[in-house]
Order: structure tokens, then C-alpha cells, then sequence
């Protein structure tokens, strides 16, 4: 199972999110719910690079797969933040439908930080 955990700060933004875990869903290479979270991580970190002109801090398992944990950093001035949140809500919207729609193999949850 896929297991995204969100962390949201006291002031309502989302500062990381952390993906672990394998859909199962199919064989590999067939698996669409791994395909969609893939694709859903990926467009989230690519707009984050090229519309707010920056690279978010990232730990992957590039060999395995199955662990991507993504965090802002709390530098970046305000455009880039904001921006920053359009595109993690939007990730995060991405990541609750898939786990409503598919709950047997994802789940979704935020957790706030103190």
C-alpha cells in the first residue's frame, strides 16, 4: 500500500510530504494507481521547478522506489511561496481523490505541525 503523509504548518501551509510504500495494484509496469501517485509527485515537483524557479529539498529511492519525501524550504521569498502552495494543494487534492477512489491501495493524511 501507498502511504502519503502531509505535513502542514500551524499558519495552514503544506511544508513537505512524504510518499512510501507500493500500490500493488498490478504487475509491474501495469500498475496505474503507482502510475498515477508517479505521475501526480512528479508533475508537483517539476511546476515547483520550472514556474517558481526553484528546487524543492528531495530524498528518493531511486534504485527500489517506493520512498519520495518532498520539503520546502523556508527561505524562498513570497511569490515563490505562494505559488509553492498552488501547486502542493493541488498535489495534495491529487493524492486525496486517488486514495478515496482507490483506498485499498492508498492512503492519505495530513498531519499539522507544532
Amino acid at each position: 500500500m501507498i502511504q502519503a503523509v502531509f505535513e502542514r504548518a500551524e499558519d495552514g501551509e503544506l511544508r513537505s510530504a512524504e510518499i512510501t510504500g507500493h500500490a500493488e495494484s498490478g504487475e509491474y509496469g501495469f500498475d496505474v494507481v503507482c502510475a498515477s501517485v508517479s505521475t501526480l509527485a512528479i508533475n508537483f515537483i517539476n511546476s515547483i521547478e520550472k514556474f517558481a524557479g526553484y528546487e524543492p529539498i528531495l530524498e528518493l529511492n531511486e534504485e527500489e522506489g517506493g520512498f519520495l519525501r518532498v520539503e520546502i524550504p523556508t527561505d524562498i521569498p513570497p511569490h515563490q511561496r505562494e505559488m509553492t502552495q498552488l501547486f502542493f494543494e493541488s498535489f495534495f487534492l491529487g493524492m486525496a481523490n486517488l486514495s478515496e477512489d482507490s483506498s485499498e491501495f492508498v492512503q492519505t493524511r495530513v498531519i499539522t505541525e507544532n
